[in-house]
């Protein structure tokens, strides 16, 4: 028999004989049990640590080998004194198999993490994320793979006894050689065996190395065919990943809270650049002329004149042919492509900048799930086989709107703003939002370049209206982003428009002015379907009504409209001349009423106008009072008073006095609420 100088066997053909000779004795050893007793666990693991440790070694599936023995206390138990407490020492049995299952788990966390080298920190430093992960990892472990198997734990604790048993036996043939075995009876070696198997559990750092050893790698031979389940059943798998994706919409929600300082609503710019930018991109109304000339959006707003042009950034390749004639391809096919999805993330990248930068020139990095969430898009749960998170469709739609808005070069050819209170014509020209990474170099949009965050800024045009002087926001409902793509085109544009209408409003604090038929159709999308031109008008009062659900729209009414008029021939060109009054909701017009432009009084009124100033406030603040408080809109007191309702809404804001004949009656109507 050979043995080394450590005292271990060290020969196959030793190794075999020691073997038969276990065998041959083996059965003569009573049934025993090992317990192990560990302490409480502490779930709050320093990750990264151990991570760094796992890879510094190597391999990301290692146990600690020494673990199982250094947190807790081993008992062994013959057949006869387990059964005695069988309940008392399964529950120890079933801590110690989920102290097992959770070091599995652990192990495939930094699996996953590992094939995302780039996120790896920000993974491992998200206590929550982490914790929320091991959890879920453990209960696919046992619920979705062989471990859930009682089978699998019954050859556990076999290939254990034997494991042991072999160890013991090495140790009482070095210590009373295979001689001193068989002069032992069956009791004897019995109590021999279960001496030795005591003694080396407590005190042998050798025996408890080596026996350690065989565990861990047992448990790695199990970790890999678990690694190995999760990579073929994509569906289990991928219910990892999703908790990484789950706490940052988690995240991403919450940012979003935030910034909506009005309830349902963000902030957007309001020039009428801006507005121009948008009405361009969901018209698609390009001039696209001859095919090496780019295609151009004229306008002319007031004051404001100039162009849009699509011209695209593309990525210098020596391969590719003439980068001038590539872009003018590209060019003419995003025509085509623009859509009014173009137009909800041109929102999003605007009301982004707008909460989160310091100053025009400052770069701010999103996530591409914050667009998404905005966009009131939520990531699917895994399952039936399909992959947790957004869709990829999803994202690709996002990464091409923004492609097609970093297309867009803008020129302004003149333009009035005001340089010390005092009016200048300018001109300026560049893109709306310029793409750049953190070392200020501009990147081209693309698949590679914004996988999962961007980083943008202003350019030149916008930032003209982003200086104190300049700046104009206006409120826009979150419903513009939310809306349905197509389906609610309409509403979406509507939308905007209205809101840009209102912030121009606002200054004067008359949100009740007359909007055209036709200016609102336009401003919508909408084309007067000539065959059938009822469908058309549906369509359009089935959008304002729409809005009024969904509290953007407090009332409208058409102003001065015959329905007779639509029983005649030719009664659409009289329909799209009627105006129509969209009254804003309550919180628009309180979110304006401190920036409404104050009236000119006069430094010096007797104490008569005063006093009548006083009356007229007072009407007007009950009237408003009372208004709320029952819940009426402005239509419904306008036409019990017999007046209009743009009417009433001065007098609520004291921009009228109502005659002495008004007077008495709405005196005499509130009366009635008193």
């Amino acid at each position: 028999m050979r043995i080394n100088d450590s005292g271990r066997f060290n020969s196959k053909s030793t190794h075999d004989y020691l073997q038969q000779v276990i065998d041959q004795y083996k059965t003569t050893i009573q049934n025993f049990y090992v317990l192990f007793i560990f302490d409480e666990l502490d779930t709050q693991y320093d990750y990264y640590s151990l991570y760094e440790q796992h890879m510094s070694e190597g391999s990301i599936i290692s146990l600690d080998q020494n673990d199982i023995f250094s947190t807790s206390k081993s008992f062994v138990l013959t057949e006869e004194a387990y059964l005695q407490n069988e309940e008392l020492f399964y529950k120890f049995r079933i801590q110690a198999r989920n102290r097992t299952i959770e070091k599995m788990a652990k192990s495939v966390i930094f699996y996953v993490v590992a094939q995302k080298e780039q996120a790896n920190n920000s993974i491992l430093n998200n206590q929550q994320l982490l914790d929320e992960a091991l959890q879920k990892t453990k209960r696919i472990i046992q619920k979705s793979t062989f471990i859930s198997d009682p089978i699998t734990w019954d050859y556990f604790y076999s290939w254990c006894r034997a494991e042991l048993t072999t160890l013991v036996f090495e140790e009482i043939v070095i210590m009373h050689g295979v001689n001193g075995l068989e002069k032992l009876t069956a009791p004897q070696l019995n109590d021999l065996f279960f001496k030795f198997l005591t003694s080396n559990l407590t005190s042998n750092k050798a025996f408890i190395n080596k026996f350690a050893r065989a565990i861990d790698l047992y448990i790695q031979e199990w970790q890999r065919k678990i690694i190995d389940e999760l990579n073929n059943n994509i569906q289990t798998y991928l219910r990892i990943e999703h908790v990484v994706e789950k706490i940052e919409n988690k995240r991403a929600e919450r940012d979003f809270l935030q910034m909506t300082t009005v309830p349902n609503f963000i902030f957007v710019l309001n020039s009428v650049i801006y507005h121009t930018v948008r009405e361009a991109i969901y018209r698609r109304d390009f001039t696209q002329g001859e095919p090496d000339s780019w295609p151009k959006y004229h306008f002319i707003k007031g004051k404001t004149r100039g162009h849009i042009r699509i011209i695209p950034k593309l990525e210098k390749d020596k391969n590719r042919m003439n980068l001038n004639e590539a872009s003018l391809m590209k060019a003419h096919t995003i025509v085509q492509q623009l859509s009014t999805i173009d137009v909800d993330v041109l929102d999003i990248l605007c009301s982004l900048f707008l909460h989160r930068a310091k100053h025009p020139e400052e770069v701010i990095e999103i996530e591409l799930a914050d667009i998404l969430m905005m966009r009131g898009l939520k990531a699917k749960l895994g399952g039936e086989g399909r992959r947790g998170g957004f869709e990829a469709k999803q994202k690709e739609q996002v990464i091409q709107a923004l492609s097609n808005i970093q297309s867009l070069w803008l020129t302004i050819e003149k333009t009035v703003m005001y340089k010390n209170n005092q009016p200048v014509q300018v001109g300026v020209q560049g893109r709306t939002f310029l793409f750049k990474h953190k070392d200020g170099k501009e990147y081209v949009v693309n698949k590679e370049n914004c996988s999962k965050t961007i980083s943008f800024t202003v350019d030149k045009v916008f930032a003209k209206y982003l200086t104190s002087s300049q700046r104009q926001v206006a409120l826009l409902p979150i419903k513009a982003l939310r809306y349905h793509a197509y389906r609610n085109n309409c509403e979406k544009q509507l939308c905007r428009y209205l809101s840009w209408r209102w912030r121009t409003q606002a200054f004067k604090g008359d949100f009740l002015q007359l909007n055209k038929i036709s200016t609102l159709l336009e401003a919508s999308g909408e084309i007067l379907n000539e065959r059938s031109p009822m469908r058309t008008r549906e369509r359009f009062e089935k959008a304002l009504d729409q809005l009024t659900a969904d509290n953007i729209v407090a009332a409208w009414h058409y102003v001065n409209w015959d329905e007779n008029l639509a029983l005649s021939k030719g009664w659409t060109k009289y329909w799209l001349n009627t105006a129509v009054v969209i009254e804003p909701s309550d919180v628009v017009k309180e979110h304006y009423h401190s920036i409404k432009k104050a009236k000119n009084n006069s430094v010096q009124q007797d104490e008569t106008a005063l006093k009548k100033n006083a009356l007229h406030r007072k009407i007007g603040e009950r009237l408003l009072e009372i208004r709320r408080e029952h819940k009426l809109t402005l239509l419904t007191v306008a036409e019990e008073l017999q007046v209009s309702a743009s009417y009433i809404s001065n007098i609520e804001r004291n921009q009228v006095k109502p005659s002495a004949k008004l007077r008495t009656r709405l005196i005499k109507w509130m009366e009635k609420f008193d």
